[in-house]
């Protein structure tokens, strides 16, 4: 009998236990979803999550693209390749231009305008190689009509092929915008959580519901502080690289005399167009009210109108 009455307190020294879990459960689970404090406190945490989750995919998702930055940097990127990827196809003539006068290939005049130095030498790079014959076929022609012109055709496209083949994203993605979207719909999702349960306001009891309407404002402002941190979508993704790669330009830019320097980059940029000049016997100050005058002789009482 002494063990079955054990076993029964036992048993109900259990259930006991048991009950008040389930009462504490119940009362953490009230205070979450009818609590003022514990609503802020829950939609604060979803949009905490939704930040960790970013970050884990982000993470993830970069991993091999790291080990390839890696591998670009320490394998070497030429100065063409190097210019294109932290810039654009003018920054990528510049860098040819740069490297073709170094070795012999280009020769550089006054005003920038390009010509071959030895018709016939090819260099070893196919881009390179799609930049001099476009050169050839264009003698005199300028850095900055290079992204344009229909003998470079053949250099714009290889030079797109290569990064394309590559696949590295050079831009941070959406991860502000995204996150700035879990930030409204966190305070907007909270609102609606207030509209139904009408809980009091979160650290002032005693003051009426309408506090709601500034509480959640307050709380999408702060969790979009939060969105602000990360990455805009125009960031560049790979400082090391970006790093690397002006690195590599400037070696190549360091590699021509300083008249060579001066003329390619004179050339870079569209020369603005000369304003017009005031043709002779015409006035620039001229407006409508000597118009009136000239067009009445009377207009000034000098000729009594005669």
């Amino acid at each position: 009998m002494r063990g079955y009455a054990g076993r029964n307190r036992a048993a109900d020294r259990r259930r006991v236990g048991r009950g008040a879990a389930h009462r504490e459960w119940g009362h953490t689970v009230e205070w979450w979803l009818t609590d003022g404090e514990g609503i802020l406190a829950f939609w604060v945490l979803v949009f905490g999550v939704c930040n960790v989750l970013r970050g884990v995919y982000c993470l993830d998702r970069d991993r091999r693209w790291r080990r390839r930055v890696r591998a670009m940097t320490a394998g070497g990127v030429d100065p063409v390749r190097a210019a294109y990827l932290t810039g654009d196809a003018r920054d990528a003539a510049e860098a040819a231009v740069y490297v073709l006068a170094a070795d012999g290939f280009l020769r550089v005049a006054d005003d920038g305008g390009l010509r071959l130095a030895s018709p016939g030498r090819m260099p070893r790079d196919p881009v390179l190689t799609a930049f001099v014959r476009g050169a050839g076929g264009a003698p005199g022609v300028k850095v900055y009509e290079i992204p344009e012109h229909p003998r470079f055709e053949e250099f714009r496209t290889l030079l797109w092929e290569r990064e394309r083949d590559t696949g590295l994203p050079m831009t941070t993605g959406l991860s502000r915008p995204l996150i700035a979207a879990f930030a409204a719909m966190a305070a907007f999702f909270m609102g609606l959580h207030v509209v139904v349960t009408e809980p009091p306001v979160p650290f002032f009891e005693d003051a009426r519901q309408a506090a709601w309407l500034l509480v959640c404002p307050i709380v999408w402002l702060a969790l979009w502080a939060v969105a602000a941190l990360w990455p805009g979508g125009g960031g560049r993704r790979w400082p090391s690289l970006d790093a690397y790669c002006r690195e590599r330009v400037e070696g190549a830019r360091a590699a021509v005399p300083e008249s060579t320097r001066r003329a390619v980059l004179a050339s870079k940029h569209r020369p603005r167009p000369a304003p017009e000049r005031p043709r002779a016997g015409s006035r620039s100050d001229r407006s409508w009210a000597d118009d009136v005058i000239d067009d009445s002789c009377g207009g000034c009482g000098g000729c009594g109108g005669e």
